[in-house]
């Protein structure tokens, strides 16, 4: 075959699929488009959506943020609420004592240690000598008296509690019935008092302190009639059990009197 035959063959063709393309090209852009319709709506709320996605997790972190914040604030002004509510308490104990039991009061001590001996009843408070304190200077809480102070340093200071063996106080019976005694301490929680025999004391009498020994204000509670001893043929005065008004084992705050 001649070569201007084959161009023409190749020509031929070249002009029928022109003719097809052409003719094709009429109809499938409308056909394509409603084709792939759905798919381009389909992106579009795809993207919507993650967007909102996007937008969604962004918030909810700084709105975490925020709740954590606000969490933090509310903690420290809960503790600081709560701090302000125990100084109130306190200043009411040191007002309390101050206007029913003496005017001197020093100020307001924390017990920081308690003695561990079964025998003894010692405590510690937080204040010493630089914040006036001294030695034989009555300590009491608005329940009654706790005992006195034994020893001090800078800021620190040992308070005998009334159940420590080694302390005294000077009681009377309330309500202008007259008996004096002296109670010491009867560990591990209780007082022995010493009365006159012909003193007429009952279960269930208060004992407050009395003038005797010069230490301690008059009219302080010290505790309540829990036992009377009987009397001997040949007992000149007459023993009673005490149980304190006072637990010190459950005392925190004390307050610091002045010296007579």
């Amino acid at each position: 075959m001649r070569s201007w035959q084959r161009l023409s063959i190749i020509f031929g063709v070249l002009l029928l699929i022109s003719m097809v393309m052409t003719r094709l090209q009429l109809v499938a852009p409308t056909a394509l488009s409603s084709a792939t319709a759905p798919l381009t709506q389909l992106g579009l709320v795809g993207a919507d959506n993650l967007r909102h996605a996007l937008s969604s997790i962004v918030e909810g972190r700084r709105t975490a943020a925020e709740v954590e914040a606000l969490t933090r604030q509310n903690e420290e002004l809960r503790q600081k609420n709560t701090q302000l509510s125990v100084e109130l308490s306190r200043l009411r104990q040191v007002v309390q004592i101050t206007s029913t039991q003496a005017p001197n009061a020093v100020g307001l001590a924390q017990v920081v240690a308690v003695d561990p001996s079964p025998l003894l009843a010692r405590l510690t408070i937080n204040k010493g000598g630089a914040d006036g304190v001294q030695v034989r200077m009555p300590v009491t809480v608005p329940a009654g008296l706790v005992g006195q102070v034994v020893a001090v340093s800078a800021h620190k200071a040992t308070v005998v509690s009334l159940v420590d063996p080694e302390s005294s106080v000077g009681v009377t019976l309330t309500g202008n019935r007259g008996g004096r005694g002296i109670a010491v301490g009867s560990p591990p929680d209780r007082l022995k008092v010493q009365f006159s025999s012909g003193v007429n004391v009952r279960v269930g009498d208060l004992l407050v302190t009395s003038s005797l020994g010069g230490v301690y204000p008059v009219g302080i509670r010290v505790g309540v009639v829990e036992k009377v001893l009987p009397l001997g043929p040949n007992d000149v005065t007459r023993t009673v059990i005490v149980r304190p008004t006072v637990d010190v084992g459950a005392v925190e705050d004390v307050t610091v009197l002045g010296r007579l």
